[in-house]
Order: structure tokens, then C-alpha cells, then sequence
């Protein structure tokens, strides 16, 4: 069974969509990964042997080739070129990653491949953003979606909220994979490292890393020897110095550090004590996931979708009902090292119902029947 994924760009750097691609392939499916990009095809990741690259508008090495298709990509949508590609490869079934992609791959087609539209946030925020934009734009991302097939999204409890959108012709939850950690790979809990850490692009509106500082700040002064390190992608100076200068006002800069992208997360995981995470929504958070599967204890906020979910308030970590709550449960978290080994024990646990073989397998059942039902 033939499987076209589409992706605009940034193929090669996205770690989930490689092991998807390569986990499709490896249960036996033929896959091809399809992008249309002039810069950004990304690097970093490998799909496997037998997995199927195709890039619609890559470079080449003909100069007038490459103007060509630059301004190619700059000035015309990409459409033409997935109906002949899709009319080529002939696949059973399209996964698109973005939204842009059904626009793509549906936007004045005619073909009669079903389509799945992944959905990887919090749906009301995603496609909320979308529908503001122009009438003619609403229009057609309301028609393409109607048009899917399939929507999937993360959560169950996300699915009653995509109504509000569109009327898809059905809507599917299957969540992310998350890798498993053996047990002597995991964060050693019962060695204490003094270390919060927060993995997330350093963002203020989404991921509020001033939260963390405020109550890491008010706790500092009976806390003087813990650290506090967020790590991943950087790309707002002001507001890490916003960051710091909050640091500073409790006199904690000098243990608060913005550390940024690692290339083997897993360490970071490892070499910590408290995974805190004051994220205000997720689609299904593979950070918080990753770090509760290596062992670590959590907090987030009540309120924050996939953030409540993942997190079981008591069991596997604390979720607060607001900033002062969070201070005191964190507080409660750096005090009492057997709390923290409970709660890691449990979360690693609770992340093996997302183990990756589970997963895929939920997926195959959904390319089959979608498939089937297609015919």
C-alpha cells in the first residue's frame, strides 16, 4: 500500500516526522515523503533506505534551473506540481503535516485519493489562528478541510472541539510516539543533581518561561544552591533578557541559564531533578512526554491542554491551579526527593501506553481503513 506524506519544508530537521516515516515503512507500508521547497528540505535526520524523498522545487545545479524555480516558489502556489506528482506516484492515501499542505494537495483538485490532515496543537489555537486570517483564505481552508477524509488530532478531547471549523467527514485521535527509556537509562532520582529544567523554544506567549523564573525566584532564597536551565531553540533576544532581568530582581541570575538547542536531549533529561513545564497549551507535548519517559517528575498548569492530560495531578506530578500555586507545588517538589522518585517511577510507566509499536499500529489501522472505505 502506497503512503504519500507531505510536508512544506524543513523535512530533514523534524526528529517526529522521521520516525513516523520510518515507522510506517518498517510495518510495511510504501511511503514517500514529498516537500516543495527551494532552501529549506532541512538536515539532521535519516529516512530509511526504501523511503522515498521527493522535493518539488529543490536546487539543482543549473543556474537558470534554480531562478526558475526561486521565483517559482516565491510567486505561484505549488498546487500543479502535487497534482502531477500525486498523478505520478499514484499513491492509496496522502498524510498531510500542515495545513498549508491540504491547501496543496486539495486546493483545485480533482484527484480521488483520500487525504488525512494531522493536526499536531492544540486545534482551537491552530486552526483559530487560520481563521483569522482573510475571508477568501477562511474560505478555502474551510473547504479543503470538509474535503479531508480524515482529521487526526492528539487528544481525545480535542476531537469535539474541530466542529467549530469544519465538518470533516471523520475525526481521529491517535497520539504521538514516545520512545521508551530503559530503566538504567533513566534519570538516577535518588542521586540529587539540584537541577530544574524546562525543554521548549524559548517563547513568551506559548511556552511563558517567566512564569518558571518568577516562582523558581520567589523559592530562590531557600533554595540557593538549586539551578534553573531551559533548553531549546532560541530566537528572541528581548525576551530572554526580559528573562534574566526577572532573574535578577530575586538575585537568582546567576542560576538561571538559557542553555538552548542539544542535539541529544536525552542527557539533559538525565542530569535533572524536576522537569517544569508552564507551557499554556500543547498538541500532544513530546518534551514533557520524552522527560516523564526518562524518569522525571512534572509540573504544569491545570489549565494547559495535553500539559493536564499528560500529567496526573498526584500521581506522576503536580498541576497548578495558578502561579502561586505552582511556586508551592514546585517548593513541595524540591523539598521531598522521595516524592520525586515516586513520581518518576509512575511517569515513566504511564509513557509506555505511548510506546512507538503501540502507536503505529494505530495508524495502520487508520491508513487501511481509510483506504478501504475510499474504494
Amino acid at each position: 500500500m502506497k503512503v504519500m506524506i507531505v510536508k512544506d519544508r524543513n523535512v530533514l530537521n523534524t526528529k517526529f516526522l522521521a520516525q513516523f516515516v520510518n515507522s510506517l515503512h518498517r510495518i510495511g507500508f510504501d511511503v514517500t515523503v514529498v516537500c516543495d521547497t527551494y532552501k529549506k528540505q532541512g538536515s539532521g535526520v535519516t529516512l530509511d533506505e526504501g523511503v522515498k524523498f521527493v522535493n518539488l522545487n529543490a536546487k539543482t545545479n543549473n543556474p537558470f534551473k534554480n531562478a526558475v524555480r526561486f521565483l517559482r516558489g516565491k510567486l505561484f502556489r505549488p498546487t500543479r506540481r502535487f497534482k502531477k506528482v500525486i498523478a505520478d506516484e499514484r499513491p492509496d492515501v496522502v498524510i498531510c503535516y500542515f495545513m498549508v499542505d491540504l491547501v496543496n494537495v486539495l486546493y483545485r483538485q480533482n484527484h480521488d485519493v483520500p487525504v488525512i490532515m494531522m493536526m499536531h496543537g492544540y486545534p482551537p489555537v491552530m486552526l483559530g489562528h487560520l481563521f483569522r486570517k482573510k475571508p477568501y483564505m477562511r474560505k478555502i481552508y474551510r473547504d479543503v478541510m470538509d474535503r479531508a477524509a480524515v482529521f487526526h488530532v492528539l487528544m481525545k478531547s480535542y476531537e469535539p472541539t474541530i466542529a467549530q471549523f469544519c465538518t470533516p467527514k471523520r475525526v481521529v485521535t491517535i497520539p504521538n510516539e514516545v520512545v521508551q527509556i530503559p530503566a538504567a537509562e533513566r534519570a538516577d532520582l535518588s542521586v540529587e543533581k539540584k537541577k530544574i529544567i524546562y525543554v521548549a523554544r524559548v517563547e513568551k506567549e506559548g511556552k511563558r518561561h517567566h512564569l518558571l523564573v518568577e516562582a523558581f525566584g520567589r523559592l530562590f532564597k531557600d533554595f540557593p544552591d538549586w539551578r534553573l536551565e531551559f533548553w531549546g531553540m532560541r530566537k528572541y533576544p528581548a525576551y530572554e533578557r526580559e528573562l534574566m532581568e526577572l532573574a535578577a530582581k530575586h538575585g537568582a541570575e546567576n542560576n538561571v541559564f538559557i542553555k538552548g538547542y542539544h542535539p541529544k536531549i536525552q542527557e539533559v533529561y538525565r542530569d535533572a531533578d524536576i522537569h517544569a513545564f508552564p507551557s499554556a497549551h500543547e498538541g500532544f507535548s513530546l518534551a514533557l512526554a520524552d522527560g516523564m519517559a526518562c524518569g522525571l517528575p512534572s509540573i504544569g498548569f491545570a489549565d494547559a491542554p495535553s500539559v493536564n492530560e499528560l500529567i496526573v495531578d498526584g500521581h506522576n506530578g503536580f498541576l497548578a491551579a495558578d502561579l502561586d500555586d505552582f511556586t508551592q507545588k514546585l517548593r513541595t517538589l524540591m523539598s521531598d526527593r522521595n516524592l520525586r522518585i515516586q513520581f518518576g517511577k509512575n511517569a515513566a510507566a504511564d509513557m509506555v501506553g505511548y510506546a512507538p509499536e503501540k502507536v503505529i499500529e494505530q495508524w495502520r489501522e487508520l491508513i487501511v481503513e481509510t483506504v478501504g472505505e475510499n474504494k
